[in-house]
């Protein structure tokens, strides 16, 4: 981990979460009949609507095939627009009134209504768009330092921003309790987490059909580590092979060397 930053798995404390520039609200009134990513992006169009930046929606559903969802959401709003946030409680969207509450990270007030197993969000992917690290950096570690900061995240570099790739709600409000803290010297911001793509379902259920992507990612890791492996095995054997060679010539060429040396004292002696 980098100097100074403890990563997600300790980013537990009351004095880590009041350094973090983004704010928790929950949410109510929305249909819970509608799909998870049309009252996420509900959301999101109602508060730009009133010139609110929303970070990341947040609506929990509580079964396999997608018809219900948790009653309370949640959004995360950077720290300067939370009071104009607050002022959506009461407000309309689409024919539903929304009830707007604070909901700070270090409350648990609400936590029973996400208590359900969450099969689907354990298994969705999000992706978080944060800046600060230091880009003037090789890629690769620009990378790692992403990765240490956000374990068990797939990390990607374009220009000034890195997008971070992580599964579950848990990982995802740790990663935004993360934003506006220093890591070996730089800001770390997350700007945004991206909306869910609109999932086809094909009569197989989402949690099962992100499963099976996730076991097929697992199983071609396995076969480029394998590949890889498999590379490395040949190139140490063509350098061992190279060596070989390099050792045999070099005794060939000490052998030339001796036969020139006793052919030049034969000649010196008959002369």
């Amino acid at each position: 981990l980098l100097e100074g930053v403890e990563g997600l798995e300790l980013n537990g404390s009351d004095a880590a979460i009041r350094k973090s520039s983004i704010r928790r609200i929950a949410v109510e009134g929305y249909d819970i009949s509608s799909r998870k990513d049309v009252v996420e992006e509900g959301l999101r169009k109602h508060l730009a609507s009133r010139g609110i930046k929303l970070i990341h929606a947040f609506a929990h559903e509580l079964d396999f095939n997608r018809t219900i969802l948790c009653r309370c959401g949640l959004i995360y709003v950077n720290e300067e627009d939370e009071e104009k946030a607050l002022t959506c409680d009461g407000s309309d969207m689409g024919g539903s009134i929304l009830r707007v509450t604070a909901y700070p990270f270090d409350s648990n007030r609400l936590d029973h209504f996400f208590a359900t197993p969450e099969a689907q969000d354990k298994y969705r992917q999000r992706v978080l768009n944060v800046t600060g690290f230091d880009t003037c950096l090789a890629e690769d570690k620009v990378e790692e330092m992403a990765r240490s900061v956000f374990p068990g995240s797939y990390c990607s570099v374009l220009g000034e921003v890195v997008f971070v790739h992580l599964r579950g709600k848990d990982a995802i409000e740790k990663a935004l309790k993360l934003s506006g803290r220093s890591a070996g010297g730089f800001n770390l911001v997350v700007n945004a987490v991206l909306p869910l793509r609109n999932d086809g379902g094909g009569g197989v259920s989402l949690a099962r059909t992100l499963a099976m992507a996730e076991k097929d990612e697992a199983a071609r890791l396995a076969e480029a580590a394998r590949l890889a492996k498999g590379k490395r095995t040949k190139a140490a054997r063509l350098a061992k092979a190279e060596t070989a060679k390099a050792a045999r010539l070099a005794m060939a060429e000490k052998d030339k060397a001796i036969l020139s040396e006793g052919n030049q004292k034969s000649i010196m002696t008959t002369d």
